[in-house]
C-alpha cells in the first residue's frame, strides 16, 4: 500500500485551468465515491478550494495509481489528460505525508501561516469519511494531521501577524490596548480597506463599532460584514463624536487630508486616542501626533511592523517544519507496524511472478504472437488479477487494526500461501 498525493496547486497552475478543475460542494461526495471505484485506489479524500485541487489515495500499485487518478480528473471535468500533464504533481510516500501536515499548518499556503485551510482540510476529511472512501491509513492521517495542526497554531500563533494593513491596524490595537473589550472603534469610509476591517473584527473581542462614511446606505451595507453590533453616521457627524473614540481606523479616497490637528483640537479627550491612516494619499495630517492624547500609525508604519511580523513568522515556520518532519517519522513508525503490509507487498511480489510465468509459458506455446498481441494479453491479465485481489487487500487492511488482528493476518497469510523472510528464517 501506498500514500499518493496528485495535486494542483496556485503555485504552479494558471488560474484559467484551476478553474476548470474545482469541485463544487455539490459534487464533492458524487467524485470522491467515483474515484472510490477507480483501479488501485483503496481510500481517497479529495480537497479543492480556490488555491488548489489535491486527492490524496491509498492505493495498491503507485504506478497505476498515478495513471487512473489523472484520467480521473481529465474524465471528470471533461479536460484533456496532457493539459493536466504539464501541471499536475506527484507526491509518493513521505513526502506525500510531509505535504499533508504541512498544508494543514498553512506552510504551503499563498499566506503563509493561514488557518482557513486548516478548516478547508477537516471538511474535506468529514466529507470522504461520510461517503465512506476513507480506511484504517486516511482515518489515522487525517486525524492526526488536524490534532497536529490545531497544535502548531496554538503554540505558535504564527497567524497573529497577518500580512494584510487591516489586520496589522487591529493587531497593533490590541498590542496597544491589552483588551479590546471596553474600547470604541470608529471605522471611517466604506470602502474595500474599511470591508476588510469589518471581516477582521470577528477574530478581535472589539466592544463597540460605529461606522461614518459620506453616504450612511454604504455605512449600513458593510455593517453586515461583522457580527458585532454596528452603528453608522454620515461623515459630517464625525467631529460631533471623537471624543468617544478609542480606536480610529479611516481609509477614505480623498486628495487631501481630513482629520487634522486643528480638527482633534476641538475635541476634549478623556482618554488616549489610536489612529490609524490606511489612507494613500493620507486622510489623517501627520501633526495630529502632536496632541499628546494622540497615537498615529501610517501605511508606512503599519508595513513596517508587518515586515518585522514577516521575519518572524518565517522563523516560527521553520521550527513547524522540524515539528511536521516528526509528526510524519511517527505516523510512518505507526504505518510499519501494521503487520499486513508486508504480507501484502509479499502477495503483489508473488502475484507478479505467476503473471509473467504464465505470461512466458503462453508465448513459448504461442511463438507467432505479435508484441502487440503480447502487450494486450499482459495488459488484460494484470487487470484480472488487480480486480481479483482489491477486495481482499481493502478488507484484510482493515481487519489489520482490529482486535484479532494477529489472527486475520495469519489466516490471510495461509489462504494466499504467503511466507515472509522473517519466518522463514525463524522456521530454519
Amino acid at each position: 500500500m501506498h500514500v499518493l498525493y496528485v495535486g494542483l496547486t496556485y503555485k504552479n497552475t494558471p488560474v484559467r485551468l484551476r478553474e476548470k478543475v474545482t469541485f463544487l460542494n455539490q459534487d464533492i461526495t458524487a467524485a470522491n465515491k467515483e474515484l472510490f471505484q477507480t483501479k488501485s485506489v483503496l481510500e481517497n479524500v479529495i480537497i479543492s478550494t480556490c488555491n488548489r485541487t489535491e486527492i490524496y489515495v491509498v492505493v495498491d500499485q503507485l504506478h497505476t495509481g498515478k495513471y487512473y487518478t489523472k484520467h480521473f480528473l481529465a474524465d471528470f471535468f471533461g479536460v484533456e489528460a496532457e493539459e493536466l500533464s504539464n501541471y499536475l504533481e506527484f507526491k509518493e510516500g513521505h513526502e506525500a505525508l510531509t505535504h499533508c501536515f504541512r498544508l494543514g499548518c498553512g506552510l504551503d499556503s499563498a499566506v503563509l501561516g493561514e488557518t482557513q485551510i486548516l478548516g478547508q482540510l477537516k471538511t474535506s476529511f468529514l466529507e470522504a469519511q461520510q461517503a465512506g472512501t476513507t480506511g484504517t491509513i486516511f482515518n489515522k492521517l487525517f486525524n492526526e494531521m488536524i490534532s497536529f495542526s490545531k497544535k502548531m497554531h496554538h503554540l505558535y500563533k504564527f497567524n497573529d501577524s497577518s500580512a494584510s494593513l487591516s489586520h496589522s491596524a487591529l493587531q497593533i490595537a490590541k498590542e496597544e490596548c491589552q483588551d479590546l473589550s471596553d474600547k470604541h472603534l470608529f471605522v471611517v469610509g466604506a470602502g474595500q480597506m474599511s470591508q476588510l476591517v469589518l471581516k477582521n473584527l470577528d477574530n478581535f473581542n472589539v466592544g463597540e463599532v460605529t461606522i461614518f462614511n459620506r453616504t450612511v446606505e454604504n455605512a449600513e451595507k458593510i455593517a453586515s460584514l461583522s457580527s458585532l453590533t454596528t452603528n453608522c453616521h454620515p461623515l459630517s457627524e464625525l467631529t460631533n463624536h471623537l471624543d468617544q473614540a478609542d480606536i480610529l481606523i479611516s481609509a477614505v479616497s480623498t486628495e487631501h487630508s481630513f482629520i487634522t490637528k486643528d480638527l482633534l483640537s476641538e475635541v476634549t479627550f478623556e482618554k488616549s486616542l489610536l489612529l490609524f491612516d490606511l489612507g494613500v494619499p493620507r486622510n489623517i495630517n501627520p501633526h495630529c501626533q502632536l496632541i499628546e492624547e494622540v497615537t498615529l500609525y501610517n501605511v508606512d508604519s503599519i508595513s513596517e511592523r508587518i515586515n518585522q511580523n514577516a521575519k518572524r513568522r518565517e522563523e516560527i515556520m521553520l521550527q513547524v517544519a522540524d515539528e511536521v518532519n516528526t509528526a510524519v517519522s511517527e505516523f510512518e513508525e505507526w504505518e510499519k507496524q501494521l503487520g499486513i503490509i508486508p504480507a501484502i507487498k509479499e502477495l503483489r511480489r508473488t502475484t507478479l511472478e505467476a503473471e509473467e510465468n504464465a505470461l512466458n509459458s503462453l508465448q513459448s506455446k504461442l511463438p507467432d504472437l505479435s508484441d502487440r498481441e503480447v502487450k494486450i494479453i499482459r495488459k488484460h491479465m494484470k487487470s484480472i488479477v488487480n480486480q481479483a485481489l482489491r477486495t481482499p487487500i481493502r478488507e484484510i487492511k482493515e481487519l489489520s487494526t482490529e482486535e484479532n488482528a494477529a489472527y486475520d493476518i495469519a489466516l490471510f497469510k495461509r489462504i494466499f500461501g504467503i511466507q515472509l523472510e522473517e519466518e522463514n528464517e525463524r522456521e530454519a
